[in-house]
């Protein structure tokens, strides 16, 4: 089987451990009753979304605490290093967070379990619909196998637009903001897409948010330039559907 083509924007040197640890983290993976999802930028670079080189965070979104709590101390492969940057978990008003980095080799990668209130529900609401990326990657090392469920690129586009962070980085005019990146890309990629829209719409309308939705994208779109992006004009069809 070829390598897959996003294996191509891992850095050469940390690729194996990169795939050595998607292995484990799928393995640990509860698919019967799902456990956690993959969100963020790993998620988006395994999707095809993402083609640049980069130091990829993994981001685990757990389903509670409880299931979040099992995975700490869940048995791991014994070759596996695992080093926890925090004592406890980092509890905040809107985010819980456990921050660590993960290797079988001698780079690391970080490895960052969140907890959310309402956002797991938001990315799995339909499961069923919900495929797994599958995948076996065969390196000198040997043969790994990846079954990963991932965040929609389509939600993560909704919770991005939606984020208190990408207000925030909007408000100060962030131009190294990675959200906001990550929005163009979608957006970019997606415009001409009536099925995306219809997507979209239907999930902000399903957590009213769509006033505020409309809002944020539109001051989004209309920053590009400041933000150090081309400029966007979106088509006739996206400004109807934003007013």
């Amino acid at each position: 089987m070829a390598m897959p083509e996003w294996l191509n924007f891992v850095d050469e040197k940390r690729r194996v451990n990169f795939v050595k640890v998607l292995s484990e983290i799928s393995r640990l993976q509860d698919k019967k009753d799902l456990n956690f999802i993959i969100i963020g930028a790993v998620s988006l670079l395994m999707q095809g979304y993402l083609k640049y080189i980069a130091y990829w965070d993994i981001d685990l979104l757990f389903k509670n605490a409880q299931r979040l709590k099992e995975f700490i101390n869940h048995p791991k492969s014994q070759n596996l290093r695992i080093i926890n940057y925090d004592d406890e978990l980092m509890i905040s008003e809107k985010i819980t967070s456990f921050h660590t980095a993960w290797s079988f080799t001698k780079t690391w990668f970080n490895v960052d379990y969140i907890l959310r209130e309402g956002i797991f529900e938001f990315y799995t609401e339909n499961l069923s619909n919900l495929k797994p990326y599958t995948t076996i990657i065969e390196l000198k090392e040997g043969k790994f196998p990846i079954e990963l469920y991932l965040a929609h690129p389509w939600d993560l586009f909704v919770e991005k637009v939606l984020s208190p962070r990408v207000t925030k980085d909007i408000e100060l005019k962030v131009d190294m903001s990675i959200d906001i990146r990550h929005i163009y890309i979608i957006y970019n990629r997606e415009v001409e897409d009536q099925s995306f829209w219809d997507y979209v719409v239907k999930k902000i309308k399903g957590i009213n948010k769509e006033e505020e939705f409309k809002t944020k994208l539109l001051t989004i779109l209309n920053l590009s330039e400041e933000l150090g992006y081309e400029k966007i004009i979106p088509p006739q069809s996206v400004t109807n559907l934003l007013k």
